[in-house]
């Protein structure tokens, strides 16, 4: 039991296909177990504060917005039952930055006849 966190991207594709052919591609952006404090932040900016485990939407500002709030630590202090503490530690700072740039290039990749989208979901 505990807070997993996911980042996941999906690949809608726009064209008209033929039935029984693939319209939706989904990818695992990034996972974080019990990182309560990017939790908050995320429900606290992006979701008004409803916590529910649903899936929160992301856009490139939005991404670039949780970067800079990881690069700057004004993640805000989170507890949860069963939420665990996050850690501070430059490596795990490092490691926040380097999903969610990956994520950021993923959603900005130019593909003829595609559209992304990137969301956030937890699960305890």
């Amino acid at each position: 039991m505990g807070l997993d966190m996911y980042l996941t991207g999906e690949k809608h594709l726009m064209k008209p296909r033929k039935r029984g052919n693939v319209k939706r591609v989904q990818f695992d952006l990034g996972y974080w177990r019990k990182h309560p404090n990017l939790h908050g932040y995320i429900v606290e900016t992006f979701a008004d504060g409803v916590d529910e485990c649903q899936a929160i939407e992301l856009s490139p500002d939005g991404i670039k917005q949780i970067i800079e709030a990881i690069k700057c630590r004004q993640l805000p202090e989170t507890t949860g039952f069963f939420f665990g503490t996050s850690a501070d530690s430059d490596e795990q700072v490092a490691y926040d930055i380097e999903i969610f740039e990956d994520a950021l290039k993923w959603l900005e990749a130019d593909e003829p006849d595609v559209w992304q989208s990137v969301s956030y979901r937890a699960s305890w």
